[in-house]
């Protein structure tokens, strides 16, 4: 598969996770269901309504920092990487190892797999089109 097309994965697995931060940000409640669906809410006497919007918080402080990372990943990907820039893809492989590192290894640690689990299809789908253009 050629440069162009690695490039324009990435893209697009950046420009889905930007949708998803916006979500996150502007739709609170909609991301505490969709959270929740994913097995990441309160359980039981928790999941309280004063709970519930006290998380939009978070959700949208997360939003916030995932827009910002995707943001500045796709300028990356759009310029310097496109153009050849040799330290654009290392840089974008620390950034998304440390993401992956930190967040997983937590979710872990506090006990949530499901929550690892779901890190794992984002990474790949960032992971692959980076070890190719990496290589290539």
């Amino acid at each position: 598969m050629s440069r162009q097309l690695w490039t324009r994965w990435l893209l697009v697995v950046l420009w889905l996770l930007f949708g998803y931060a916006l979500v996150l940000v502007f739709a609170g409640p909609v991301a505490g269901r969709l959270f929740a669906a994913f097995g990441f809410g309160p359980d039981g006497p928790a999941d309280t309504a004063a709970v519930r919007e006290y998380l939009n918080l978070p959700y949208m402080v997360l939003g916030a920092v995932l827009a910002g990372w995707t943001s500045m990943m796709i300028s990356v990907v759009r310029g310097p990487l496109r153009d050849g820039s040799p330290w654009a893809v290392p840089v974008l492989i620390r950034s998304l190892a440390l993401w992956f590192v930190l967040d997983t290894g937590m979710s872990v640690v506090l006990g949530h797999p499901s929550h690892a689990l779901f890190n794992v299809p984002i990474a790949a789908a960032l992971a692959l089109p980076l070890a190719r253009l990496r290589s290539g």
